[in-house]
């Protein structure tokens, strides 16, 4: 089940240590936070997906000029903004667990963690880039892990509803990530797009003996980065030109293609003898993966995080497909494919910017 409510908050490119300022200190003029917007997302269904987000809305309040080329503003944390991002640990918001229940999650339980998964969580975050730990060393107010049996969702992102010019946001995971390992977790997310029509067609990935707990931290902390730093507020944003049109209308041809038809845009379940046409046409897109094509925002965490696996960790991805006779009908390397690295370098050149502009750590 995708849940993405949109909140465009304070703008921001890079952060330092000491101080934080803002060109303007005051709230967003004429905020709106009502959430009604998006509520019948949470209908549990044929939209059930393995990831979902959930950013409350607001207005955006831009530091910069929106150029989508604009030079990163390098901003000082304070005293209150020192706490480890691993130390940030609490019980989930009352509204988070409706929203896990939502998904068809049940036996929903606060979960308490051991010495080695604090550390798990401790060597995830150091894996971040520079630009999403400084981002989130401001922003994130707090991880939560639940304990729950069943459901759709694996983590969420929730900002706090707030007249703060300084936006706060908490991430809440499923518990059993910081067990599972990525290959696991892409199957179990992409086997809900497809139903067994008994053509014997088979899915599988390959991301080798990966954690799913880093890739997922990954994808949720871009959410922060996009809401704060606003990388996809304006049409001529490199992240999305010439691809989204809004946060979930596709441009053409995307919007025509035959990925585009999937349960992460409201289409039922496809027949898994369909598969070989999916992949094909998705392996001629550039889009990271399925999920990428569900809203601008999926997209762009997509990218992040595969990127940052992929440059810096040097995670490889196999997707094949398969028949009963154990004979391969299609593969192909989601992260080696030419529209997806072109959006790397777009990447890339973020980060980089992001890392020269500020100077040292």
């Amino acid at each position: 089940m995708l849940l993405y409510l949109i909140n465009k908050s304070v703008k921001l490119l890079a952060v330092r240590q000491s101080r934080l300022v803002y060109p303007d200190h005051r709230p967003c003029a004429g905020r709106n936070n009502k959430k009604g917007r998006g509520k019948h997302a949470l209908n549990a269904g044929p939209t059930a997906i393995a990831l979902f987000s959930l950013v409350l809305q607001g207005a955006t309040c831009p530091a910069f000029a929106q150029t989508g080329h604009a030079e990163p503003v390098c901003i000082e944390l304070g005293s209150a903004d020192t706490a480890p991002l691993e130390a940030r640990v609490g019980p989930a918001d009352p509204e988070v667990i409706a929203m896990f229940a939502g998904t068809g999650a049940s036996n929903i339980a606060t979960h308490d963690l051991t010495m080695s998964e604090e550390e798990r969580i401790r060597l995830a975050f150091a894996r971040l880039p520079r630009l999403h730990r400084e981002v989130l060393q401001r922003h994130l107010n707090r991880i939560s892990f639940l304990s729950l049996t069943s459901g759709a969702g694996s983590a969420l992102t929730r900002k706090l509803d707030s007249d703060d010019a300084t936006p706060r946001f908490d991430i809440t995971f499923r518990a059993s990530l910081l067990d599972e390992d990525l290959t696991t977790f892409l199957n179990t997310k992409e086997a809900r797009l497809f139903h067994d029509d008994g053509s014997g067609v088979n899915i599988a990935f390959d991301a080798g003996e990966s954690d799913a707990l880093t890739y997922v931290l990954f994808h949720e902390a871009t959410h922060i980065v996009d809401q704060v730093a606003g990388l996809t507020d304006e049409a001529t944003d490199p992240l999305r030109a010439g691809i989204w049109t809004d946060l979930r209308s596709l441009a053409e041809p995307y919007s025509s293609a035959p990925y585009a038809r999937t349960i992460f845009r409201s289409q039922p379940p496809i027949p898994l003898s369909r598969a070989p046409k999916i992949y094909r046409s998705l392996q001629m897109s550039p889009f990271v993966s399925l999920y990428a094509t569900a809203a601008m925002g999926e997209d762009v965490a997509e990218l992040f995080a595969w990127h940052q696996l992929w440059s810096r960790f040097g995670q490889g991805l196999t997707l094949t497909i398969g028949n009963r006779e154990g004979q391969t009908l299609f593969r192909y390397q989601p992260l080696e494919i030419p529209g997806v690295q072109a959006r790397f370098a777009e990447v890339q050149a973020l980060v980089e910017r992001y890392d020269q502009t500020c100077g040292p750590a």
